[in-house]
């Protein structure tokens, strides 16, 4: 019997990430296009071989068959890519076509899996990160480090803390604080592990080797 080859309606897209809506192909796949709105998935060279089968789409076919004009010549048959497809191909290519049917979903890219959290960059090999602290309470004249810092001024309230990331080339890590009121104490973190530790009272000068 004879088919009417009609355009497929489009479903107007909504508000979507993908930069085609949800219809949007993973990468090295874009739309066949066999009629208006066919939006499988296929490679590049199934859709140019889907365009050439359009553009001749009357050389196979056999005006005087039993499917009247739609009928295919010896040898050909529909490709049925979508209801109504009557463009007259080899039984292969029609094999094919209904297996990009079968596999539409899978080469969409809103049924893809989400894509991995972004990491924070692992650190360079030889650096560390290194966090001085003057403990305790108070006001200091002065805070100095090794390596150094910005310049702190005098009466900083203490607690205070300054991290830093260090190269290899660093050996020698020290913090020293001059008190001026209040007790302090100090404390160093080498990659979130404390390494050296004075208790408020005791000494604010704290010292540690890499090597």
């Amino acid at each position: 019997m004879a088919a009417f080859v009609g355009p497929v309606g489009l479903t107007p897209a909504f508000a979507d990430p993908l930069p085609y809506g949800p219809d949007t192909c993973i990468s090295g796949y874009v739309w066949r296009e066999a009629a208006p709105g066919d939006n499988v998935c296929v490679t590049p060279a199934v859709r140019d071989a889907t365009a050439a089968q359009n553009a001749n789409a009357v050389a196979n076919r056999d005006p005087n068959g039993a499917y009247g004009s739609n009928s295919c010549k010896q040898g050909f048959v529909w490709r049925e890519a979508f209801d109504g497809d009557v463009v007259c191909v080899t039984p292969d290519i029609r094999a094919a076509t209904k297996a990009d049917n079968a596999a539409a979903a899978s080469r969409k890219a809103s049924n893809g899996p989400a894509p991995a959290p972004q990491q924070a960059p692992a650190p360079s090999a030889g650096t560390h990160t290194v966090r001085f602290e003057i403990t305790g309470s108070g006001t200091v004249y002065s805070i100095d480090t090794d390596p150094a810092g910005s310049r702190v001024a005098e009466n900083t309230n203490v607690p205070f803390s300054r991290t830093l990331t260090v190269g290899p080339d660093v050996q020698l890590l020290q913090v020293i604080a001059v008190t001026k009121t209040g007790d302090q104490g100090c404390r160093i973190s080498v990659d979130g592990t404390v390494v050296v530790d004075q208790a408020p009272g005791s000494s604010a000068h704290c010292v540690f080797n890499l090597s």
